[in-house]
């Protein structure tokens, strides 16, 4: 059983989702049941993506006999990453961490254009937090928690997104041709907009005229979500993948008959559609409309490219609620709720990361949440706002006071602090800054605020001489 532990938490975000461009802050408490001898501890903030598999392959080998191989496909990209060492330095002295509790807050700042979170069957589009402890003579240890980035994706700001879906496909039987007098199985399907975000209902209408004496067994429609993964090492490389994400079964319709359905497919929590911000892994969406058939024939199928965002259509969320509009000016409409965060449905993942991101999810006429529940979802603040965005302008983030950063001189005998604590080289308390002092003029991209006791803490009431940490 390993002798240390460590816990990160988010600030005033307990599931750790955060859209591009905002402050990532926490805590990261470290507990140790005995000694260690360390050269330093780190903190980073990273995000990146990676894609990797495998394929059997045929190639020539020094004699020119061509043998069967198996060749990796792999790719990443960082996007962020910042470290700082908050005890100790990347290859010093030895040093002595006593048993005990230790606590270390972090914040960095996530750039404005980094990628969703994503955690496919090949591929991932990771952000995490990860604490070392870099150990003498040993493995070090190593402690991850990653968290969500959302790159805001508003439909509104493209016009193309409010455009109806339409379109009429028909299908002609082999059997029913050769007989002369049958004719063709028609379908035509029709939805409001080209563009949804999870949580919303497409509300679509679809018409079949089987005029033919081919049995339709189903009517289906269904969401497809498409990834593609490009791989850079040995070569430049895809591979792709198409997923059901939702479906809806509408029935079936008997030879000779034409029926009509009006029905609605709601959209779960679901990765957005891809940006440009990450090239290895893309993600996209289309609507299937399918008229099921004999295999012997194949199905009639209409497909549409489906745009999956963050934020929805104003136009598709206010059905009935459409605010009478001033001249000249056009409609206005209600501003919607905060959304919900709920998990991504899929259960791909990469290798051995079982973390599911967290996407927001908008919740129509007033109804329950996907998985049939009204729980709201984490606090989490919105995106910059722009001239069509449907968050209110952003709210300030928590103020994280700033402490002096611990200085260890292993060199130095210990000295007794206020506390009566050695401050070194073990970690010890520092004193919060007073009030009344003016703030730093310039905050680096990841400040780690050194050893520190949150207001809830108490010392560990022990022997002074066993040098136990914090309580």
């Amino acid at each position: 059983m390993s002798s240390s532990k460590c816990t990160i938490t988010f600030d005033n975000n307990p599931f750790g989702v955060y859209y591009a461009g905002q402050v990532v802050s926490g805590t990261a408490e470290l507990v140790t049941t005995r000694p260690k001898t360390i050269r330093s501890i780190s903190i980073s903030i990273s995000g990146f993506s990676e894609v990797r598999w495998t394929e059997n392959i045929t190639k020539q080998d020094a004699q020119g006999n061509r043998e069967k191989a198996i060749e990796t496909y792999s790719g990443s990209e960082i996007y962020y990453t910042n470290d700082q060492y908050v005890y100790g330095q990347s290859g010093g002295s030895n040093l002595e961490l006593p048993a005990g509790k230790y606590v270390f807050p972090f914040q960095g700042s996530i750039p404005p254009n980094a990628p969703t979170s994503f955690n496919g069957a090949w591929g991932q589009i990771q952000h995490e937090v990860t604490v070392t402890i870099d150990r003498v003579m040993r493995y070090n240890n190593v402690f991850k928690q990653a968290y969500t980035v959302i790159s805001p994706y508003d439909l509104n700001l493209n016009p193309n997104h409010g455009k109806p879906l339409h379109k009429i496909e028909e299908k002609t039987f082999c059997w029913s041709l050769c007989c002369g007098s049958k004719g063709p199985m028609v379908m035509t399907a029709k939805a409001p907009f080209s563009a949804y975000a999870p949580g919303q209902k497409i509300r679509f209408n679809i018409v079949l005229d089987n005029q033919s004496d081919v049995h339709c067994s189903d009517v289906k429609v269904r969401l497809m979500k498409k990834v593609i993964y490009t791989s850079r090492s040995p070569e430049t490389k895809t591979k792709e993948t198409e997923i059901k994400v939702a479906d809806n079964h509408c029935g079936e319709v008997v030879k000779f008959n034409k029926a009509e359905f009006n029905e609605y497919l709601q959209i779960p929590s679901t990765t957005p559609t891809s940006l440009e911000s990450c090239s290895i892994i893309k993600v996209s969406y289309t609507l299937k409309f399918i008229a099921k058939v004999s295999r012997i024939y194949g199905d009639l199928v209409i497909e549409f490219p489906l745009t999956i965002g963050t934020v929805p259509i104003f136009a598709s969320t206010m059905e009935t609620d459409t605010i009478t509009a001033q001249p000249g000016r056009g409609p206005v409409y209600k501003p919607l709720p905060p959304p919900m965060f709920e998990e991504d449905v899929r259960s791909e993942q990469f290798e051995s990361n079982t973390f599911k991101p967290r996407y927001p999810v908008f919740l129509n006429d007033g109804e329950l949440g996907i998985n049939g529940t009204a729980t709201p979802g984490p606090s989490v603040p919105p995106p910059p706002a722009t001239g069509n965005n449907l968050y209110p302008p952003t709210q300030p983030g928590p103020v994280i006071p700033t402490t002096p950063k611990l200085n260890i001189t292993p060199s130095a005998p210990p000295a007794s602090g206020p506390s009566g604590m050695p401050t070194s080289p073990q970690p010890a308390a520092v004193q919060q800054p007073s009030t009344n002092r003016p703030g730093p003029t310039h905050q680096p991209s990841l400040e780690v605020l050194g050893f520190s006791i949150p207001p809830d803490y108490e010392p560990t009431q022990t022997d002074p001489s066993t040098n136990i940490g914090w309580k």
